[in-house]
């Protein structure tokens, strides 16, 4: 509904004519201290948010930048191992036959922990050598497979001078140069790495860096050289140890999912399967902060530049940035931080909360004093006040006390002045208005009774919507109706019925039975059009549109019937004693019509069209005490009523016309 600018000013006027004098003093002081802290608390806020967007840009740059850095040491390490072993096998300086020179491998492997095994493979007689970590990492094994032990692998526990201790067993035979990690550098022909996989001896997710090996002039491939390295606790207890807020996360994932290393105790695999999925991981962060990215790339490769962005989780804005790592020897990782933002915004909503108390304070002193400054203005206005709504309500013995303020002492006086005459003029005009009110009340009683009487008469001659229609000024009233039901009755037998009774006791009867009629038509709630000697004319669907239009006047042509024959016995017993009999012939029709009130004076309610026609020569061709109806109002009777074919018939003005007796209503069971 729109609202005028007329009323919305209006209304304001009415409110501020209201306003009391206290709210006058009171709100502008409760209004300057609400806005004042409002302003200086969104702007403490915003400046905070700012400062915290800007301080978890700072803090995720920094920290995926030192991760980076450490993987980078970590991983260039590794293949730094293999360019010394490489230069070994190419120098002779390990013999693939005696194990010696393996010292350099045990020593390798003790000063980098995160080593499980290091080994060299040889192209030209399948020779293979290699030191790894045992189940027990205060003890290392020695790995042989060569001719002399026809190629089965044999394991000897080795002491701190990688000197052979005993033999331990013997396994299957073994070619390096059928394994993955052998065919991965030779074909590269550089530094290159394996895919992620668990160790046979530890289970833990490994991962292997190899690096062919070529003649000192290059020409020839001689073999490779690969270290194995758990995934494990190395890099797991750097990450730790980064200090990313109060419950941030850092955790790496290759480009598949798969969890390579994260700051919590995530397990990184499932029993015996290979490494786990970052989306499956019991630590909350990683797992929903993997799915995140799984929804909003898809494809994790799709990432190929530093990403940062904040997402909302548990009702809670959490800061992500994801930074791909690449060795460039096909190493494809990402590195994500997560860090929520209650880790910065803690102490600043500990300051909001104390900002907010000190407001609450500083509102609730304010609105006392200014209670008490405005008690003290206001009070002696306010008894004036209510001393002139007493005198407006009629009560006129009112007297103000003077106050001792000069100008409020000279207006209780004149009040009190005032109040004195105005009650001797109001004595006087009570009287007087008794008397004019007495003189009202039995005019308007006259004028009430006679308007009942008009309004009464007139919806005796025409229907409820239309004498509203004539009363609001309408001349002309007029309306289609696309469709609605007819009735038509004529009493066979009552015209010959009046040269044999007095004509006051012809009206009578005649009164008598159309008032059931029109009973039934209120009842049934159609419009009853005319009567017409002893014709008698209603419709159903007009003024007003109603559904069941057909039914209606079906129902009420059954129950004519009905009441004719309860008519025709008493009129007998009490009236004719024994006269000749006489029935109703009922005829109906469905269709539309035109309606409308003609005439200036004696004006009518009726109807035109072919509908209403065919009506009324559906009851002049039908047959004394049956009811006739036309094809259209069968098609709407037909599922609830029973009808019996009568046949064509000829009307006039139509021709032939197939046409209906209604029996009765059908009886469902």
């Amino acid at each position: 509904m729109l609202v005028s600018p007329s009323s919305v000013l209006q209304w304001l006027k009415h409110k501020a004519a209201n306003v009391s004098l206290r709210t006058v003093l009171i709100v502008p002081f409760i209004t300057q201290v609400v806005t004042t802290v409002g302003l200086v608390g969104y702007f403490s806020y915003y400046n905070a948010q700012q400062a915290v967007n800007d301080l978890a840009s700072q803090l995720r740059n920094e920290l995926t930048a030192r991760i980076n850095q450490q993987l980078g040491s970590y991983i260039n390490a590794l293949h730094s191992i293999n360019r010394l072993n490489v230069d070994a096998i190419v120098q002779g300086e390990i013999d693939f036959i005696s194990g010696d020179g393996v010292n350099q491998f045990l020593q390798q492997i003790k000063i980098a922990p995160y080593v499980n095994s290091v080994y060299c493979g040889e192209e030209q007689t399948g020779n293979f050598i290699g030191v790894g970590r045992t189940s027990d990492v205060n003890f290392f094994e020695l790995t042989i497979s060569n001719a002399s032990t026809d190629y089965r692998m044999h394991r000897y526990r080795l002491d701190v001078r990688a000197d052979r201790m005993y033999f331990i067993r013997e396994l299957n035979p073994y070619d390096p140069r059928i394994r993955p990690w052998y065919r991965a550098a030779q074909s590269s022909g550089q530094a290159t790495w394996s895919e992620i996989y668990l160790d046979f001896t530890s289970q833990l997710p490994t991962i292997t860096a190899s690096l062919p090996a070529y003649s000192t002039n290059g020409n020839s491939f001689v073999g490779v050289c690969g270290i194995d390295v758990l995934l494990s606790e190395e890099l797991r207890q750097f990450l730790q140890k980064l200090e990313i807020g109060d419950s941030g996360e850092a955790f790496i994932v290759d480009r598949s999912g798969k969890l390579i290393s994260s700051s919590g105790n995530d397990r990184l695999r499932i029993k015996n399967q290979m490494p786990l999925n970052a989306s499956d991981s019991r630590n909350f962060l990683v797992n929903k902060t993997a799915r995140y990215l799984k929804q909003n790339y898809g494809n994790l490769r799709k990432i190929r530049r530093s990403q940062h962005f904040d997402f909302q989780l548990a009702g809670e804005r959490h800061f992500v940035e994801v930074l791909p790592f690449k060795d460039g020897r096909g190493l494809d990782w990402l590195i994500v931080l997560v860090v929520p933002e209650s880790d910065f915004m803690n102490r600043i909503h500990s300051n909001n909360r104390t900002t907010f108390l000190l407001s609450v304070i500083a509102l609730i002193i304010t609105t006392i004093l200014g209670l008490i400054t405005a008690r003290l203005i206001s009070l002696p206005i306010c008894r004036l006040s209510q001393a002139s709504q007493a005198i407006a309500h009629g009560n006129f013995n009112q007297s103000v006390q003077p106050e001792n303020i000069k100008e409020l002492r000279i207006l209780s006086t004149s009040f009190n002045s005032m109040t004195q005459q105005l009650q001797e003029y109001f004595t006087a005009l009570e009287k007087t208005n008794e008397e004019l009110e007495q003189r009202v009340e039995e005019r308007t009683y006259e004028l009430r009774y006679e308007k009942e009487k008009s309004e009464q008469l007139l919806l005796n001659i025409l229907p409820q919507a239309i004498a509203d229609q004539l009363k609001q000024g309408e001349t002309t009233i007029a309306s289609a109706m696309e469709e609605v039901t007819i009735l038509f009755a004529d009493v066979v037998g009552f015209t010959p019925l009046s040269a044999k009774v007095p004509p006051i006791k012809l009206v009578s009867l005649l009164n008598k039975l159309f008032s059931s009629f029109d009973h039934l038509a209120e009842r049934y709630k159609l419009e009853k059009i005319k009567t017409i000697g002893d014709a008698y004319m209603v419709v159903g669907g007009l003024p007003l549109p109603q559904e069941n239009h057909a039914e209606a006047i079906a129902d009420m042509a059954l129950e004519m019937q009905a009441v004719m024959e309860n008519f025709q016995a008493e009129t007998f017993l009490e009236d004719l004693e024994e006269s000749e009999s006489f029935q109703i012939r009922i005829g109906i029709n469905t269709g539309s019509v035109i309606a409308g009130v003609i005439g200036i004076k004696k004006f009518i309610y009726d109807l035109w069209g072919d509908a209403v026609n065919i009506a009324s020569r559906m009851e002049s061709s039908g047959e004394p005490g049956r009811i006739q109806v036309t094809e259209e109002t069968y098609q709407r009777l037909k599922d609830n009523y029973d009808l019996q074919p009568r046949g064509e018939i000829s009307v006039k003005g139509r021709g032939k016309m197939k046409t209906y007796w209604l029996m009765g209503k059908k009886q469902f069971r």
